[in-house]
């Protein structure tokens, strides 16, 4: 009788310590250890770590951060957004975030610094947020609140190079050419050079009126770009040089006899060099349904391309941070 009555004691007890939330220093290892997962690409893991500490931190905004990011990295831009929205707006709520962790605190002082709900949130993380939050709208296309929040983060210390880069992007599709060129020149100032930043330097250049350097960028890069051969062909096009506009989109057809803006492009260079049977010919390759001569203004749009879309965020797995 004594030996079943220890048995459910034993058993009680286990009971009891299995329902009590864990120790703060392992809850905070935890969260570390999610954020580490995200590094890695272990994504599903880093979640069930992290709802694992959500069901006793609800309010811990850096497990809302990771787990937004989670999702997003999953492909899950709705749920990615919605949570991290919320943590945004809670953050704005209080006010500041809980101050933050100093060199000497350990990971076990950590969740002392937001009390018992567990809220631990630096400037840095911040920045993380501000700048997933700018990922999330600029693949909705709501380019003034991506710019919002690229600015944000650029406040709160996010990477400087990462975040200009998104926020050159999102001007030039707001059409603010003068400040993507502004920013443009801070990222060649800091040493950045490649053939997409010479790309979009071309592009704000035939936006704002200097041909002569949007010809020069453009055909730099015209080898490896087909967008920049494409904006080659338009810059020409829209000076009235139609013949050296014609010559470019027949080079690229060349390369890719199906490509439809280059066989329409070209169709509409033809009329204005006086061939508008050719250039119906053009139109009728791709179904276009539409006269020659109804369908070839004296200017057409350039392309752009986001050469920015996939990112490695930063994620600053280190609380002091």
């Amino acid at each position: 009788m004594k030996k079943i009555f220890a048995l459910l004691v034993g058993i009680g007890f286990l009971s009891t310590v299995w329902a009590i939330p864990p120790c703060r220093a392992q809850a905070y290892l935890e969260e570390v250890r999610a954020c580490q997962y995200l590094e890695q690409g272990k994504i599903d893991e880093a979640i069930r770590l992290l709802e694992r500490k959500l069901k006793y931190y609800p309010r811990n905004f850096d497990c809302h951060l990771y787990l937004g990011l989670a999702h997003y990295l999953k492909g899950d831009i709705e749920k990615a957004k919605d949570i991290l929205s919320r943590t945004e707006q809670e953050i704005k709520e209080i006010g500041a975030a809980p101050a933050a962790i100093t060199s000497d605190q350990t990971y076990a002082d950590v969740d002392r610094v937001g009390g018992m709900a567990g809220t631990v949130f630096t400037k840095g993380r911040k920045g993380i947020l501000k700048f997933s939050l700018g990922m999330i709208y600029k693949k909705e296309g709501d380019y003034k609140n991506a710019k919002d929040r690229f600015e944000a983060a650029l406040k709160y210390d996010y990477p400087e190079i990462d975040a200009r880069k998104q926020l050159m992007v999102v001007k030039c599709q707001l059409k603010d050419y003068k400040d993507a060129g502004k920013e443009l020149e801070k990222l060649q100032k800091a040493g950045q050079k490649s053939d997409d930043l010479t790309f979009i330097e071309g592009y704000i250049a035939a936006h704002t009126k200097d041909e002569a350097k949007a010809i020069e960028n453009f055909s730099q890069v015209a080898g490896t770009l087909l967008a920049a051969k494409q904006d080659l062909a338009a810059v020409f096009y829209n000076k009235g040089e139609y013949q050296k506009a014609l010559d470019t989109y027949l080079e690229i057809l060349a390369e890719d006899p199906k490509e439809v803006e280059s066989l329409k492009n070209s169709g509409r260079a033809y009329y204005h060099l006086g061939q508008s049977e050719k250039g119906q010919a053009q139109f009728d390759i791709i179904g276009l349904k539409m006269k020659v001569e109804t369908y070839s203004p004296k200017k057409i749009p350039l392309v752009f391309i986001d050469p920015f879309e996939d990112v490695q965020f930063l994620f600053m797995c280190d609380a002091k941070n």
